[in-house]
This record gives structure tokens, sequence and C-alpha cells, in this order.
């Protein structure tokens, strides 16, 4: 997925940082939920086909990782 979403685990003002996000911790998301948080941007640029796509990559993602995870 990475090679096709510009994506991370981490907040952007944070990079390299093992804690998690301030932001997250602000919103009241437990350990769990931040641990499987993921970052996406988009800019002012950025069209809604674009974020379509997008959202169509992440939910094939998932289904292929649930799939997996069901097979072991």
């Amino acid at each position: 997925m990475r090679d096709r979403l510009a994506i991370s685990t981490g907040a952007a003002c944070s990079s390299g940082v093992e804690s998690p996000s301030h932001v997250l911790q602000a919103l009241g998301l437990s350990q769990e939920a931040m641990d499987g948080a993921l970052r996406m941007g988009i800019g002012k640029f950025t069209t809604d086909e674009e974020i379509e796509r997008a959202a169509e990559i992440l939910i094939a993602t998932v289904r292929d990782i649930r799939q997996a995870m069901d097979a072991n």
C-alpha cells in the first residue's frame, strides 16, 4: 500500500519519536487505537477522485490483511 499512498504511523511533527501522538492522546483514544493509527495528508490540490482512490486502496488492503489473518 505504501507504494501507492503517502501514509505514516506517526505525527508529522514527531518524526522518529516513539511516543504516541499528543493529538491522539488529547482525543482520548485507547492505546490500541493509537498504536493502529495511520496518518494521511491531503492538500488543497488533492482531488475528490484521488481521495476516492485512496479509500478504495485502504479498503482493499484491510480486506487482504483480514483474509490473511483468517487463513492462519
